[in-house]
């Protein structure tokens, strides 16, 4: 049984926070110790506020509540200590929380009795190199992305797989993913599905001007570099859609898998298809009379 969990909420909407201080009450009732990060805490009354980057090493397991943007914030803060995380979908499409809002009870009542099993999901990993300096190191679940600025003029960027030279793709920029990302930003711009459990990275131009750029699939074990040959002001790199550095010609993002790993709680059976097609609200198999 956890004597300490963490608790992160999506604390710019009414529902989650209300569920969040519910989920307060409860947990301390069962002698359980809730720790919230310091800006969460401030929304949810709670009295255990602490740093964000200290949250993984209070607690034995964190909660989130919201959509998977709240999963991606906890999975980076807990990741780094091998916390597990469960989610608890308050959002739109949930592909990484596990339970619904209907079935939390019984899948609280599984976590603090130990009625679970945990799976580990590959993370990106991503260095921007100046002037021959290391400037930023960033770490995420769903992808890396350099992209273009506001303006309507594209980038050119030369892509490398380890020290070979692969294509120069002149686009509004390009996402490097995990396979949990593969679902995510990296399918909306025409790459591949990868089931998570396949370690693998996807690279995947944003709009190239060309026919011949195609997304690529290339081992875990590889290094993707990205040269920033032409660029524009508030041309940005973004880390799972949340967090952003500021690029110039000439930076090197190098990008690849990274030590740490998302460890997800699973309450119930985790069936990869089954959920892409509920999610993504796609045609089962055709019956035929």
């Amino acid at each position: 049984m956890f004597s300490k969990v963490g608790l992160i909420v999506n604390n710019r909407k009414k529902q989650p926070v209300q569920m969040g201080r519910k989920l307060i009450d409860w947990f301390q009732k069962k002698g359980i110790r809730v720790y919230t990060t310091e800006e969460d805490g401030a929304v949810l009354g709670a009295e255990n506020g602490i740093a964000a980057s200290r949250l993984g090493q209070e607690v034995e397991c964190v909660i989130t509540i919201g959509g998977d943007g709240t999963f991606l914030r906890a999975a980076r803060l807990a990741a780094p200590c091998g916390i597990p995380i469960l989610g608890i979908n308050m959002g739109m499409l949930g592909f990484l929380t596990e339970v619904e809002l209907g079935e939390m009870d019984e899948a609280l009542h599984k976590l603090i009795s130990g009625d679970y099993y945990l799976e580990d999901r590959m993370m990106i990993e991503a260095r921007v190199i100046r002037d021959g300096g290391e400037v930023g190191s960033f770490v995420g679940l769903n992808d890396v992305v350099i992209n273009k600025g506001p303006l309507a003029r594209l980038v050119v960027l030369d892509i490398f797989v380890g020290d070979e030279f692969v294509t120069t793709y002149k686009a509004d920029g390009v996402i490097v993913s995990s396979p949990t990302g593969s679902t995510a930003y990296s399918l909306s711009a025409g790459g591949p599905i990868v089931h998570p459990e396949v370690e693998v990275i996807i690279i995947t131009p944003i709009c190239p001007h060309t026919l011949q750029a195609r997304p690529l699939v290339i081992p875990s074990h590889k290094t993707v570099s990205v040269d920033i040959v032409s660029t524009q002001p508030d041309s940005m790199l973004t880390i799972d859609g949340q967090h952003g550095f500021e690029l110039r010609n000439g930076d090197r993002i190098n990008a690849g898998k990274s030590a740490n790993y998302a460890r997800l709680v699973r309450i119930k059976e985790y069936e990869f298809f089954n959920i892409l097609q509920e999610k993504l609200k796609t045609e089962g198999r055709m019956g035929y009379e």
